[in-house]
């Protein structure tokens, strides 16, 4: 039976700066056109092997695509180039939700109007903060007025538009960062979704000294998600809120475990043959091969148990889980708080979200 595919991830690494708490794969944007000459080489000799590897086996692309996500790296460094390429390489086809990252101080309107031509017409927006003191914490290589100019432009195109927001930013004691107030501004722009991050610094993170304590960012996690329900926004995910309707498609399928391709250095794809099997792979930044990953059914259960309790959909637990003490440690988590619901379904408030990962090692101490 042949699997159909209908939505696709695409890695651009290119940055005109590295911040320096990302940990993305990227590098820095130099000699812009031989570097995206490069990239688009990579592009090219990557789309002929995955045509090849779907042949072999047996999926293909589906007539109608539901996404397609363009992230990075800053994405919108590419250009109108980039939406010239693609409309060369991709199939004509028609596709639901077409997102482009774009940074602040890296668009102008030829970009958006190339973009919009071949079916872009959703965005997000990596402005991470709103107060210019953060911007700078951040590392981030954009001004506040720059943000401001481009979520003007977002809300006057009416295309749909996401905003990247961080908390647990370091010096946001100290500063006594005002995230509510951030959002307020944020929301006088009419956006249509909000995801959600708390910034795990990587290794030899330079500010890690400053960084706030583990209490202070799930009070702030917890106030903003009250902040942003308030306000009209539904959590659908634990880092992510949208306006109803406006849910992001691409990421669903992620947490839905469903087939997501993908392209560019890094990019990681999933193929769901059967409920019992899968395949994971990952692009080689140093040359157009990935490596792969099987999942079988013990790993593709225990993956869609995290992804169904980080969403609003729950977690649906098999029958065969009650012979652990699964329905104690569920009464547990309600006498903490912690839950929406508890039956059929296994949904997590916001004060569960937020230790998410402590209460899988929970299920995982029952031996699920």
């Amino acid at each position: 039976m042949t699997t159909l595919v209908s939505s696709l991830y695409l890695h651009v690494p290119y940055c005109k700066h590295l911040c320096n708490y990302c940990d993305f794969y990227k590098m820095k944007l130099g000699d812009s056109n031989t570097q995206f000459s490069q990239f688009e080489n990579y592009l090219s000799e990557s789309w002929t092997h995955h045509e090849q590897w779907m042949a072999k086996e047996n999926f293909e692309w589906a007539s109608h695509w539901e996404s397609i996500y363009l992230g990075g790296g800053t994405p919108s460094l590419w250009g109108s180039r980039g939406a010239a390429f693609l409309k060369k390489m991709l199939p004509s086809v028609s596709v639901d939700e077409w997102t482009l990252e774009v940074d602040p101080g890296t668009w102008n309107e030829e970009l958006f109007s190339s973009w919009q031509e071949i079916g872009v017409n959703r965005l997000s927006i990596g402005t991470q903060s709103l107060d210019e003191r953060f911007l700078k914490v951040l590392d981030r290589a954009h001004s506040l007025e720059e943000s401001f100019l481009l979520l003007e432009k977002a809300k006057s195109s009416g295309l749909n538009f996401s905003f990247d927001f961080l908390l647990g930013v370091p010096h946001s004691v100290s500063y006594k960062r005002n995230v509510l107030k951030e959002l307020e501004a944020f929301l006088a722009f009419n956006p249509h979704h909000v995801s959600l991050y708390i910034l795990n610094a990587r290794s030899k993170y330079p500010l890690t000294e400053f960084m706030p304590d583990d209490e202070y960012i799930a009070k702030e996690y917890l106030d903003v998600c009250s902040f942003l329900e308030a306000n009209g926004f539904n959590q659908y995910e634990v880092s992510n809120f949208a306006r109803p309707g406006f849910e992001s498609i691409h990421n669903k399928k992620y947490w839905d475990s469903l087939s997501v391709a993908a392209l560019g250095p890094t990019g990681t794809g999933l193929i769901r043959f059967k409920d019992s099997l899968a395949k994971r792979y990952k692009w080689k930044p140093s040359k157009a091969d990935f490596e792969i990953e099987i999942l079988g059914e013990e790993e593709l259960r225990l993956e869609r148990i995290y992804l169904e309790l980080r969403t609003s959909k729950g977690w649906l637990p098999d029958a065969s889980l009650q012979d652990h003490q699964l329905h104690a440690k569920l009464l547990e988590w309600q006498e903490r708080g912690l839950l929406k619901e508890m039956l059929p379904r296994v949904k997590l408030n916001s004060k569960g979200l937020v230790i998410l990962d402590s209460l899988m090692n929970e299920l995982f101490q029952l031996g699920l």
